[in-house]
This record gives structure tokens, sequence and C-alpha cells, in this order.
């Protein structure tokens, strides 16, 4: 088929899809001036298309009077179509990806050009209370699945000239539309040209799932560790757009990823910057230790129990082997296999119906736990040490973070498992190691923790008074960097 616009051959490629529009309309029978309509059923709006395109055409006496195609092309852009949001192209492939975006076309095929018009409408989720990011005090509404609408509640937030929406589209199939929002007068636009450079690396057929982008967008693929982080939140964007950090909005996901990330930024929570700096310090502090305490509770008790336990009290130690009499399994195995179910259990509620899977928890950790220990198959200790442990994880606010962080804790407690107290030391030096080795887009991942600049320390384990944020976070804004007096 031929690279030009030409209505005859559209049609003859769509004629198997009953949902595909190219209807002739003859504008001059005197002078056989005949353009098409090309468009989609259910992705156009009916009435917006009758009642400002199709309408005015029927209607309009001076169509009636041009001569040639190219006199009704330079009429209706002129005007003569009551719609504002009309462009004119030669473009082929420009064409059918407005058309089976939702655009309406005016194929035209002698001039081998066609005017396209926004007249896009489809079912959508309606703006709702974000589902893994609420907040007491702050904004209840949520980003949603169509692009248009999440670069709408970004621009309602920031309401500057600066701010810029680049529009580009992935996939050879799919050719799914996103947008690259950023503050040209802060972001560094290296970072800026790095991202749309590896986007427009991405050689794949359909964008369907999140991780079909994050995979392509960031630096180490090894790594386990989320180095995108995204939200849900229109008011969390926009506070880090105006940072200098990159926002990523992809049509069909209801999330915007931000861009460069660094661990502080999944560990902070929106109530943070809602409630008193003093009540926000002390609750970030909590989850720091929570975090610390989900990786190395297991694997200490395994290292205590098993290798070192005249480290423990005498009560506690004759505590521990008085509730492991008739357990026949070793400490390692006990904790190994609880964490194991408590992943079972985990993925079987959230694969479950809510009202199901409610039940299957509460079936499973209390019922199937109390027989476990009644059983002697294990120490009531396991229990609440895989129990502290596992609700600890559930302190983390990002969930690709709290997946590795899971991940993690069964290799520690397998490290602790050969070696105690030594392997538990490995494996911190290691995952010190991996995490200083990890770069995102020019910035230390685990940036500000390694910077010597005072400034960045502000907003870490502690929030600080709003008052002390007057600068931008080094090494994300290469510009503009004050933006507080």
């Amino acid at each position: 088929m031929s690279q030009v616009i030409n209505s005859k051959e559209i049609k003859e490629l769509f004629s198997q899809s009953g949902d595909v529009l190219v209807r002739p309309i003859h504008i001059n029978h005197k002078n056989n001036i005949i353009i098409s309509v090309f468009c989609v059923d259910g992705l156009v709006n009916s009435d917006l298309l009758d009642q400002t395109i199709l309408r005015p055409i029927s209607l309009d006496q001076g169509l009636k009077a041009c001569m040639d195609e190219k006199s009704v092309l330079n009429y209706l852009l002129e005007g003569a179509a009551y719609h504002a949001f009309a462009s004119e192209t030669n473009d082929y492939e420009l064409v059918l990806k407005g058309v089976m975006s939702g655009m309406a076309a005016l194929l035209f095929d002698q001039e081998k050009k066609a005017l396209l018009f926004d007249v896009r409408t489809f079912d959508k989720r309606s703006i709702s209370e974000p589902s893994d990011e609420g907040v007491m005090k702050g904004a209840k509404d949520a980003f949603i699945e169509v692009m248009r609408t999440n670069t709408a509640l970004i621009r309602r937030r920031i309401r500057s000239e600066y701010l810029v929406m680049e529009q580009m589209s992935v996939g050879k199939v799919s050719k799914t539309d996103l947008s690259i929002a950023y503050l040209s007068n802060v972001a560094d636009m290296n970072t800026v040209n790095k991202l749309k450079d590896s986007l427009k690396n991405i050689d794949i057929d359909s964008i369907s799932t999140p991780s079909f982008v994050e995979e392509f967008i960031v630096d180490n693929k090894k790594s386990i560790f989320p180095q995108a982080m995204y939200t849900q939140r229109p008011d969390r964007c926009c506070s880090n757009i105006s940072d200098g950090r990159i926002g990523l909005i992809v049509d069909g996901i209801p999330f915007v990823y931000l861009l460069p990330c660094q661990l502080p930024m999944l560990m902070q929570s929106s109530d943070d910057y809602a409630n008193n700096y003093i009540i926000s310090s002390s609750l970030r502090i909590i989850r720091y230790l929570a975090m610390i305490g989900t990786i190395l509770l297991p694997a200490f008790y395994i290292a205590v129990t098993t290798f070192q336990n005249q480290m423990l009290p005498v009560q506690l130690a004759l505590s521990i082997q008085k509730a492991k009499l008739g357990v026949p399994f070793s400490s390692a195995i006990e904790v190994l296999g609880l964490l194991l179910a408590f992943e079972i259990l985990i993925e079987s509620g959230l694969r479950l119906p809510k009202t199901v899977g409610t039940a299957m928890s509460i079936l499973g950790g209390l019922v199937v736990g109390q027989a476990a220990v009644s059983a002697q198959l294990v120490s009531p200790a396991v229990v609440v040490i895989v129990a502290l442990s596992g609700i600890a994880g559930f302190t983390v606010p990002n969930q690709d973070l709290s997946s590795a962080i899971r991940i993690i804790r069964f290799g520690f407690a397998i490290l602790a498992s050969f070696a105690g107290f030594f392997g538990l030391m490995v494996g911190i030096i290691l995952l010190v190691t991996h995490l200083c080795s990890l770069d995102n887009y020019g910035v230390a991942y685990l940036s500000p923790f390694v910077d010597i600049e005072s400034m960045n320390h502000k907003d870490t384990l502690f929030r600080f008074p709003v008052k002390y944020f007057k600068m931008r976070p080094d090494g994300i804004a290469d510009k503009n960097k004050r933006k507080q007096k």
C-alpha cells in the first residue's frame, strides 16, 4: 500500500473492520468535489462530530462555491468547521495514528492531505481518591488511565509557562501515547534528553504493563530495587516536578513516573508534609527502623539461636529453649518456612476477591498459625518474630521497595542459617555496596545520605520545617536552584 493519503486504499485496508467508518461526502456535485470522513465508531464523540464538522459542511453555502479541493480545505481551516482543534497534515502515519486514537479525519484525495479534528471520547474511570497513597490531610484526587486527563491535573497545579509537556508514542503496534513533563527553567536538560533517548530506543510491539516501560528507562536493570518512583497523587507529582524532577505520563497507566529516583524518596509519605514536622519526623524514623527490622530480625533470630545463643539473657534463652521442646525442626527451617508461608498468604490475599481474601488472611494467620504451634511444628517465638517482621515491612510506603525488601529478607535469613552473624555481616556489606553502586540518571541512589551539602539533609531521616526548604535538591536541578527566599 502506498504511503500517501487516499480514501479508497484506507477503506480497503479496513474493509473487514466494522467499527471503522470511511464515508464520502459530496461538496460540489457540479465540480465533482468529494471528500471522505475517516473515524472509528466508539472512539469519537458522534454529537460533536455531527454538530461541529458534518453539519457545517452540509449547510455552509460557501463550500458550494468552492471550485476545487484546495479551496475547500482552506475554507474549512479558516473557520467553516466549528471546531477549535483542527490541523492539516499530509503524513499518512500521523493520520492513521490520530484516527486510531479517536480523532476524525477529512480526507482530500487529490491534494493528498487530511484535516484532523480532535473529537475523542471514550468511557473512562472518574477521578477518585488514591487507593495506595491515601492521606488524612490533602487532596483526594488521583491519576486515571487517560493521559490527557492526567496532564490536565498537573497543569491545574503548575500554572507556569515553563511547564513543558512533550508528547511521544511508543510501541510498533499499540503506538501508546506518553508525555514527559518538566519545568524547562529548572530541570536538567541532560536528564531530559537521556530519558527521551531511552524512550525512543524502545523497540517493542505493545506497552501493556508498567514494567514494559520501567525496564527500558532504568539504568541498572539487574537490581531489584525500584529506580523509577511512581505516584497516584497529582500533588506529590507536581511537588517533585517543581523540584526539578521529570514526570513520565503513559496513556493507560493510572500513575506517573518520577525521575531521577533515590531511596529516601521511596521512604517518604504524603502524610509527612501534611502533618507537623515533629510528628512527621517521628513517623519517618519509625519507618526507617521498621525497614531495618524487617530485613534483619529473622536473620538475627536464626544467628543468635543457632550459633551464638550465649549472647541472649539467661531467662530469654531458657524461654526460647522451652518453647522449642518437641519441635522437630531447626530455627532456620522454622523461620524460612514461616516466611514462605507468609508470602503465600499475601499472594493468595491479592489474587482472591477482597471479601474472600480478608477471610483467607484471618484463617491463615490465626487458625493455621495457632494449629501449627499446638501441633509443635513451629515454636511460638518464631511465629512472633516472623509476624513482627511482616508487619514492619508493611510500613514501607512504596510497594516496589517493599517487595524488594521481602526478597532481601530471605537472602539474609539464608546467610544467617549457614554462617550466623558472620553471614549476616556479609549480607549487610553486600547490600550497602550494591546500594552505593546504583546511579540513577547521574544522581547517587543513596543521595542525599551520601552528600556533604548540609542543605540536602533537611528532608531525609528528619523532616525540617518548611522555612528551611529554600533550595532545590542538589544534583537534581542544574539551574534556578532557589525555590524560597
